[in-house]
């Protein structure tokens, strides 16, 4: 007679499954509510170091120009203006951001002027990002003019906008 053992009972895996899932989902919920715990300090530190202003001041193509950028009461709009402060007065400023362009040209050898846009903001602590263009002495019209990106933030610091290294305040 063949030896009858009784039969292992099945182990049921559906509980730990259960378990580790649910440990899973548990941890990813704790998980994020600390990185939204992060954004929201940061946010409120920002806010709270909030100026309405930034600007700098940086040499380009022989010619000190200085970028300022200022919030409105309101935070909807922040005005973005060039200007060249030189012994040597530029031939050509050009400032761009978020599609919106102006220039300047020295005409009949008068200065030249400070071109200034304006911009829609949707978020009044979210950084400003331009695009800064300067002709000096030596540049002709028709040739690209040396340029540099800056990052202008509301709370009154500015930084290079591919190195993200901060730049002195104007």
């Amino acid at each position: 007679m063949p030896d009858r053992t009784p039969a292992r009972p099945r182990r049921r895996t559906w509980p730990l499954v259960a378990v580790i899932a649910a440990l899973a989902l548990t941890s990813a919920g704790i998980w994020q509510h600390a990185q939204d715990q992060r954004r929201a300090e940061e946010r409120e530190q920002k806010a709270a170091a909030y100026k309405g202003k930034a600007g700098t001041e940086f040499h380009l193509d022989g010619i000190k120009t200085e970028v300022i950028a200022q919030w409105n009461r309101r935070g909807d709009q922040v005005q973005v203006t060039l200007r060249a402060w030189s012994k040597k007065d530029p031939k050509y400023l050009h400032i761009a951001a978020s599609g919106r362009a102006a220039s300047a040209y020295r005409k009949y050898g008068w200065y030249t002027g400070s071109p200034k846009i304006t911009l829609p903001v949707k978020d009044h602590l979210a950084d400003v990002t331009v695009r800064v263009q300067v002709g000096g002495e030596t540049w002709t019209k028709g040739t690209k003019a040396p340029s540099r990106t800056v990052r202008l933030s509301p709370t009154d610091n500015a930084y290079d906008g591919e190195t993200g290294q901060e730049l002195p305040p104007n």
